[in-house]
């Protein structure tokens, strides 16, 4: 669920490839990843930033030489 506290923030890394949509102002704890989509949520479940990729995270970890990410963006 999204609990539009602020306006969201949409941003777009074209050297990466990924749209950004910030929606929340509080951090995130928590994230779910489904092939090049990352949610992520605060510490009661909520969503604080989606993340939409243009290549799964297995291609992106292979191109970036990432072992593992633990969290999706930091901000």
């Amino acid at each position: 669920m999204i609990k539009n506290n602020m306006a969201p923030q949409i941003k777009y890394n074209n050297d990466a490839g990924i749209l950004s949509i910030r929606v929340s102002r509080k951090r995130s704890i928590d994230s779910d990843v489904n092939n090049n989509v990352v949610v992520d949520y605060d510490e009661n479940g909520e969503i604080v930033n989606i993340d939409i990729m243009k290549i799964g995270l297995d291609e992106f970890r292979k191109i970036k030489g990432i072992k593992a990410m633990k969290g999706a963006v930091s901000f």
